[in-house]
């Protein structure tokens, strides 16, 4: 018979899935079991500076927003973004209220 490699690479492409999603697996797991100490600090360099809006919400050690900085970051938009609603409300009340359509 000839040399027909399709069962074996498909059952080894299987068992290479399996091995990997077992690896990703276990290291979720150890890092629930062992997470990382995070501590805020203060942002040094510019990119640090726009993601924490000059120093308004908090930065972790790792270099991202803490829970609490995250939290605030979007508090801040949603309240942005309700004043600019208003805003808008009042703008066009008032375009209707000057202007005749006659």
């Amino acid at each position: 018979m000839a040399n027909n490699h399709f069962f074996t690479r498909s059952r080894q492409s299987r068992e290479d899935k399996k091995r990997a999603k077992m690896r990703r697996q276990v290291e979720r797991e150890y890092e629930k079991a062992h997470p990382d100490e995070i501590t805020v600090v203060e942002p040094e360099n510019r990119a640090e500076m726009r993601l924490t809006k000059k120093g308004r919400f908090e930065l972790g050690s790792n270099g991202e927003l803490t829970e609490k900085g995250k939290t605030d970051r979007l508090a801040y938009r949603y309240n942005r973004g309700m004043i600019f609603v208003a805003t808008l409300i009042v703008l066009t009340y008032l375009f209707f209220f000057f202007v005749n359509f006659n």
